[in-house]
């Protein structure tokens, strides 16, 4: 019975490697002191994920590789259920949502506290020692980041914020809003007049990715009134420029269309226009706009 259970365990590296439970991970990363790479796939409908855990995360090699540096974490999600259906990868579903996961397979490099400082989604690319010299030189960049902050400390007043700035503007997009919540608030202290023009910008940022999952909620109740009053509200708040006040603008536009307010929706029109008509957003305004004319 031993040598079948040690067989049994010997070909399930993937099992044996790889934790199942967010929190679990994050409370061994501080615990080690390591970072949590986490990994979304659905197995069952993406030939891609299949081939990710095959030839890579199934990988003894690179399980080895990167174990000095990273908890590993594998979340397969279900993305069709039926009814009175009960399983524990539908807690995964949550979890994928919570980090605006779209498409799979898609990971995270996280720290140990669970946030991300950066992430990936699609196909893999070589095998598992180049799999793994990725994820070694995320986390060394990401450690490199940190030392450079100090660094950023030693200097005071608007050195300090130029030094931070210039950090901050070279990190990677996409990461949790919180990883940098520390120099932010450093920032409007050094800098309270934004004079650098770094806070405002990025905080209607930040802004816009509550107000992008706020939407699809709403969205998905047909609440096309709540929509209006949410991209108000974001743009009043935070007060977003350019391409970013179009992006904002234009789940409005499409709320007044469907909800039939033509006189505000050819408005709504006009605004996202006026900021650029050749962007995407202003071509698709313009599209929309000259059939509100042509239905009156």
């Amino acid at each position: 019975m031993f040598r079948l259970a040690l067989t049994i365990l010997l070909i399930l590296p993937l099992q044996a490697g790889w934790l199942k439970n967010l929190d679990e991970a994050k409370a061994q990363a501080a615990k080690d002191e390591k970072e949590i790479y986490l990994v979304f796939t659905a197995l069952k409908v993406s030939g891609a994920c299949v081939q990710l855990e095959k030839r890579v995360l199934a990988e003894e090699a690179f399980q080895k590789a990167v174990a000095e540096h990273f908890i590993l974490v594998h979340l397969d999600v279900p993305l069709e259920t039926t009814p009175g259906m009960e399983s524990p990868l539908l807690a995964n579903r949550i979890v994928a949502r919570k980090f605006g996961v779209e498409a799979f397979p898609t990971a995270f490099y996280l720290t140990a506290q669970g946030l991300s400082y950066a992430s990936e989604s699609g196909a893999i690319i070589g095998g598992p020692d180049e799999y793994a010299a990725r994820l070694l030189q995320k986390s060394a960049a990401r450690k490199k980041q940190k030392n450079a902050l100090s660094s950023a400390y030693e200097k005071t007043g608007l050195e300090r914020a130029r030094a931070i700035v210039e950090i901050l503007r070279a990190a990677p997009r996409g990461g949790d809003d919180q990883l940098f919540a520390a120099e932010m608030a450093e920032l409007a202290k050094v800098d309270p007049e934004d004079s650098l023009g770094f806070q405002k910008p990025r905080l209607a940022e930040q802004g816009f990715r509550k107000l992008d999952l706020a939407l699809k909620e709403v969205f998905h109740k047909d609440s096309y009134a709540e929509v209006v009053q949410l991209v108000d509200a974001y743009v009043a708040d935070f007060q977003p420029q350019g391409a970013l006040l179009q992006k904002a603008l234009f789940p409005k536009l499409a709320a007044l269309n469907h909800g039939g307010q033509n006189a505000a929706a050819v408005l709504a029109a006009e605004e996202i226009i006026a900021i650029d008509p050749q962007s995407s957003h202003g071509k698709f305004a313009a599209q929309i706009l000259a059939k509100l004319k042509k239905a009156k």
